[in-house]
């Protein structure tokens, strides 16, 4: 009866862990699906000083004159720039303010950056996505003629904290991972 009892403890037990991954891949399945994805503009190059590629785009230099919202910034501040969808998926930016708007949705929606600098009414804006490490086969395509143009796809969580999602240069799509 004891030996029935240890192997049922041992077989519940082995169901129990294995459970637990299987509920930590649902549950990060779940918040990928919730995050709100869009295309952008951008420019992909190399840096010259690491394996590392940067992404340059109009969000990242925001004109403080065209934008709705806060203009008065300071270098390291973080903000809140306000987006909406267009036509092919691309986004655009019509506001930019100091303070997390109190709700968005998926047609109006935000994403966190910091000032990295402020020009003549130009505000420099970093989200974080735009340093990454590229695969084998972007690394080598874009290492030949150095500067890229092309989209990059980033997905926006409910905090707005921005992750790179893939990049695609001369409609060749490059999932990052």
């Amino acid at each position: 009866m004891t030996n029935v009892k240890t192997i049922a403890a041992t077989i519940v037990t082995g169901f129990l862990l294995a459970g637990i991954p299987l509920m930590a891949i649902a549950r990060h399945s779940y918040i990928q699906k919730s995050d709100i994805h869009f295309e952008f503009q951008s420019i992909i190059s190399p840096r010259a000083d690491v394996e590392n590629f940067d992404i340059w785009s109009d969000l990242n230099m925001l004109d403080l004159n065209e934008m709705f919202g806060d203009n008065r910034f300071v270098r390291g501040q973080t903000v809140y720039v306000h987006m909406s969808k267009g036509p092919g998926n691309i986004a655009y930016p019509f506001a930019v303010t100091r303070y997390k708007p109190d709700s968005i949705n998926r047609s109006i929606f935000m994403i966190k950056g910091k000032v990295s600098g402020i020009e003549a009414g130009q505000l420099l804006v970093r989200y974080n996505f735009e340093k990454f490490l590229p695969s084998s086969d972007l690394k080598s395509l874009v290492r030949t003629t150095r500067v890229q143009q092309g989209k990059t796809m980033i997905a926006i969580n409910d905090q707005g904290v921005a992750r790179l999602v893939s990049v695609s240069i001369s409609g060749e799509t490059y999932a990052y991972r």
